[in-house]
């Protein structure tokens, strides 16, 4: 305690009351305050935790650092940086906060290394000495464990490593004073590890805090990026990271996030309860229930897909192929081998059973991922596809010229690979899930599918093209059609949409969906991604061949269209657009009538056959309503009116530009904007919904919509200037007209199902999560209807012994035929844009001809 004493008692020698105006004032106390700080260490005051040494080090050291500070923001010569840096003060300044364990010195010695890593001092950062200071004092505070820091302390340290990294990737040679692969490997799997961890203690650090959340989790993670740019041009850092904790942190990290991830299904949020295609249709659920749809678990997904971006990032950043290859390998095997198959396989589908829960997950991950080689050891392996990339089982195997590192990467993957007993796709596998699950009588279940099948054709279709669906090669020469077969079948289109319901202004609909549909043909992953499924390397067109599963099990549901949720015929039709917009898949067969269009056997696999049956079903109904156009229009600027509509005929007529404008579950989704077209067309879009975009139209107008009463309907609002005469005889005409039109949309109308698919859970193996002899037939539903809170929507009065609805009310028939109206216009658009976006109509043939 003498020295502290003196120090503080000296009369004029404190540096924190001496002068620091001029330079040479400043180097003066600069000097003086490294001295001090030398006999405090020397002392041993501050390691006795002593409080008056701990409070005047740390006025020593914040008076350091503001004349460091203030030298950095002036011109050079920076005197007292070089100072600090010759004299090693830097190595008093780590022993001091490691020995005191105090939060506020070691938060001011962060803040020190923070300006003499910026200051750029002539052989500070090639040092060995310095880097052994640095990472003493961030291992001391963060992963040492015997001190807790703050938050915001910890960011600020693995900050520092930030910025080393930053400074190797900007200047490789100095990384030789913190690299050391030369330190000789101990004996024994947990000497190595600890060998392993002293030559590259940077490293370490780092990939502990590569999976956490904030500030801190970014810093570790854009640093373990610029060293894994770095590898490729440093042979033995390239070498070190294959044989390095990187690959198995890295995988493990993401399984630990996607574990927890909630398995529990939730039909609808709680905003999109609000949403006018739930609240003008019948729904199993009320409006009510919907609403209490659980939030939780939102911190969990963002973390989760935080590091599936780093992961992506990784890669991107990776200029060395067997760094990449080895991430990769270890992707497949501890992540989609061992963690996502099996959550797959073992989901329940029984009542808030958690397969849609799970492939919502994929789906996500579908939409998020755009790194091709990612995408492709996921596809691949789910769907069990020939091509599927193998973790080398043999030596001879091995890609020639394969380094050792490598080889004993993948050796020891293998190893790991062959300790658990994982299932193998080869027996069940993802397109068998999706196949049973679009049979299920849980409509979240069914929308989850569709909405994957929809990501996977639009994004990444160009991957599993012959392995998603069963198609056949076709010739290329009777792919192209006749102008007059073309306008034909356009015409048939036509037809088939006016008799769903006449509308004056049909051609501006048609104008929307031939937008829509341009830059669904630009933006289609098999024609931006110039890659494909290696069976179509030589370019064959295929189209769909009967015996399809899958396309069986969408064309079911298609013809259940008027008997299916509203939501699931919106993604149901997402689907089919999606895969008519792929130039690999010829339309001929499963969406366009065969040849000559005459009805055959396979018409029931055929789109517009299916399509031609739902119409002929409308045309009942049209015969039965007579004000059936009228109901139509209504029930068309419902779904698409910003404000309170009013009566359809004192309105001008406003259609419908974009049908799946965005989703049901918005609120858990990431909205995405399309890239401009080459014509320099910008739309955006998140996943899809009402007519209009109305559904991304301010919270007031939704709930305004929810609330009204199908008696209160825009069908029967009277304009507002008898409103404003208010006589008790008008109110009494509009209560009365508003009580017939609430009984006509809820009239009972009979909903033919043609095909009654089999229970889905009934038919799931025991191994895929099933268990035997349950039970899953839905609860019975009252005749009667049963009015859902002020919405005016009401359940479903019938069902039959699958769950399918034999009869709905008109308001649910109403918003599926306008859902039905704009399918049938994406269709047309889409064919007739195929024509000349992939030379589908023999146009110079023709004019041969003439």
């Amino acid at each position: 305690m003498d020295i502290l004493t003196r120090l503080i008692a000296g009369s004029g020698t404190s540096p924190t009351k001496q002068r620091t105006n001029t330079p040479a004032e400043r180097l003066s106390t600069c000097k003086s305050i490294c001295n001090t700080l030398t006999q405090i260490w020397r002392g041993g005051a501050v390691e006795r935790e002593e409080d008056a040494a701990l409070s005047y080090t740390t006025r020593l050291l914040q008076r350091l650092e503001n004349i460091l500070h203030d030298e950095s923001r002036r011109a050079a010569p920076h005197s007292c940086l070089r100072c600090v840096a010759s004299s090693q003060t830097y190595i008093i300044i780590t022993k001091l906060a490691v020995s005191s364990r105090n939060t506020e010195i070691i938060a001011v010695s962060a803040q020190l290394f923070h300006i003499l890593i910026n200051g750029e001092a002539d052989g500070l950062l090639d040092s060995k000495l310095f880097t052994r200071s640095l990472l003493d004092l961030v291992c001391y505070a963060t992963i040492g464990g015997q001190v807790i820091v703050e938050e915001r302390l910890e960011t600020d340290l693995v900050e520092l490593l930030f910025e080393i990294a930053t400074k190797i990737r900007l200047d490789p040679d100095i990384l030789p004073a913190w690299f050391h692969p030369d330190r000789e490997t101990a004996r024994g799997r947990q000497g190595i590890d600890e060998t392993r961890r002293s030559q590259f203690p940077l490293f370490f650090v780092l990939v502990q805090y590569v999976h956490h959340d904030g500030s801190v989790g970014d810093f570790a993670r854009t640093a373990l990026l610029y060293l894994t740019e770095t590898a490729s041009k440093f042979k033995p850092l390239e070498t070190w990271m294959i044989e390095s904790d990187l690959a198995p942190q890295m995988a493990s990290g993401l399984g630990a996030l996607y574990s927890r991830l909630g398995r529990q299904s939730t039909a609808l949020t709680r905003d999109s309860s609000t949403l006018p295609i739930v609240a003008l249709s019948d729904s199993a659920q009320s409006l009510e229930t919907l609403a209490e749809a659980p939030r939780h678990g939102q911190q969990d997904v963002k973390a989760f897909f935080s590091y599936l971006a780093f992961w992506q990032d990784t890669l991107n950043h990776c200029k060395s192929l067997e760094v990449s290859d080895t991430l990769l390998d270890h992707f497949q095997v501890l992540f989609v081998q061992q963690l996502l198959y099996p959550s797959l396989l073992e989901s329940s589908d029984v009542e808030g059973g958690s397969t849609a829960a799970v492939i919502t997950h994929l789906s996500r991950m579908l939409r998020a991922i755009e790194h091709f080689q990612l995408v492709d050891r996921i596809l691949r392996y789910l769907l069990a596809s020939p091509g599927a990339p193998q973790i080398p089982k043999e030596k001879n195997h091995r890609r020639q010229r394969m380094s050792m590192s490598r080889s004993k990467s993948i050796d020891q993957l293998k190893t790991l690979a062959n300790m658990t007993d994982s299932p193998c796709p080869n027996l069940f596998n993802l397109l068998d899930l999706l196949v049973l699950s679009l049979k299920s009588s849980h409509a979240e279940t069914v929308n989850a599918c569709l909405k994957l099948l929809s990501v996977i054709v639009e994004r990444h279709h160009c991957h599993v093209v012959t392995n998603l669906f069963k198609v056949e090669p076709v010739d290329a020469r009777q792919r192209q059609k006749g102008v007059d077969e073309l306008n034909g079948y356009l015409c048939k289109l036509f037809d088939y949409s006016e008799a769903v319901a006449t509308d004056a202004d049909l051609d501006g609909s048609y104008q929307a969906a031939l937008s829509d549909g341009q830059v669904m043909l630009e933006q289609h992953s098999c024609l931006v991604c110039g890659h494909t499924d290696d069976q179509l390397l030589d370019g064959r067109v295929v189209t769909i061949t009967r015996g399809c599963k899958l396309f069986e099990a969408v064309a079911m549901l298609l013809q259940n269209f008027f008997a299916n949720d509203s939501v699931t015929n919106l993604y149901l039709t997402e689907a089919l657009i999606a895969l008519t917009a792929c130039e690999h898949m010829d339309l001929q067969g499963w969406l366009l009538p065969q040849g000559d269009g005459q009805v055959d056997d396979n018409s029931t696999y055929n789109i517009t056959f299916i399509i031609s049956e739902l119409t002929e079903q409308v045309r009942c109904w049209r015969s039965q309503f007579p004000g059936w156009d009228v109901l139509v229009s209504g029930r068309r600027l419902e779904l698409s009116e910003e404000d309170t509509p009013v009566f359809p005929s004192k309105q001008p007529n406003n259609h419908a530009t974009g049908l799946r404008s965005q989703s049901p579950s918005n609120a858990l989704s990431i909205p995405q904007s399309r890239p401009a077209t080459p014509k320099g067309r910008r739309v955006t879009t998140t996943e899809f919904g009402s007519i209009n975009n109305a559904i991304a139209k301010p919270e007031g107008y939704r709930a305004n919509l929810a609330e009204r009463t199908l008696g209160q309907s825009p069908l029967h609002q009277s304009s507002q200037a008898d409103q404003d005469a208010g006589t008790a005889e008008d109110n009494t005409t509009t209560s009365s007209q508003a009580a017939d039109m609430d009984s006509i949309l809820r009239t009972q109308v009979n909903v033919s199902n043609a095909r009654t698919p089999k229970e889905a859970s009934e038919s799931l193996p025991v191994h895929a999560g099933r268990k035997q002899g349950s039970s899953l037939e839905l609860s019975a539903i009252p005749s009667g209807l049963e009015e859902s809170g002020n919405s005016g929507t009401s359940t479903p009065s019938s069902r039959d012994d699958t769950g399918l609805r034999s009869r709905a009310s008109l308001s649910h028939v109403l918003t599926n035929a306008v859902i039905l109206q704009e399918f049938i216009l994406e269709m047309a658009a889409i064919v007739q844009l195929r024509a000349t976006f992939f030379d589908e109509v023999g146009l110079k043939a023709k004019a041969l001809e003439v």
